[in-house]
């Protein structure tokens, strides 16, 4: 499926579906200490052995589409959650642990702050990142999580975010 962007008038092939985002740390700890106070891997964060992070996707239903549009995006858990979740991450049934409570600590530039967000973390089958609810309020994205967006502002969102 090809589209012609409304923006840049330009025919563009089928627009992404995940945008994954920058890892908050990244502003908050300086590149030369990056190594001694990081422990990363594309799941999972601890920084400074006391701040723990998740990397799960925010769906967004798309009218009219099977597929959702999906932002790669951090969740900060409590340290117990997160020593729960670590527990459990090869648990063939982790899928059926109750959610955690988490802060959503990724921007999203297409939307208004999303910077701490109240999140429900759901833990998937092994091999798929967690599923990030955000609590239902009058936020654009917790409007679109639940009510989905059309296609146009979909192409609208994938212009902003490649253009950008």
């Amino acid at each position: 499926m090809s589209w012609l962007c409304k923006l840049c008038e330009r025919e563009h092939v089928d627009a992404p579906l995940c945008f994954a985002i920058e890892a908050p740390w990244r502003a908050l700890v300086p590149e030369k200490e990056f190594a001694a106070r990081v422990l990363l891997n594309s799941d999972q964060c601890v920084v400074d052995e006391n701040t723990f992070f998740v990397r799960g996707h925010i769906q967004i239903p798309i009218q009219g589409r099977f597929d959702k549009l999906e932002f790669s995006v951090w969740s900060s858990l409590s340290e117990q959650s997160f020593l729960h979740m670590c527990q459990r991450w090869e648990a063939p049934d982790r899928d059926t642990d109750p959610p955690y409570f988490g802060w959503l600590c990724s921007p999203i530039c297409v939307y208004p702050s999303t910077i701490h967000l109240k999140l429900s973390v759901q833990s998937r089958v092994p091999g798929l990142t967690p599923l990030f609810t955000v609590e239902p309020t009058d936020h654009p994205l917790a409007v679109d999580q639940q009510d989905g967006i059309s296609v146009d502002r979909w192409h609208e969102f994938a212009h902003q975010i490649m253009h950008d």
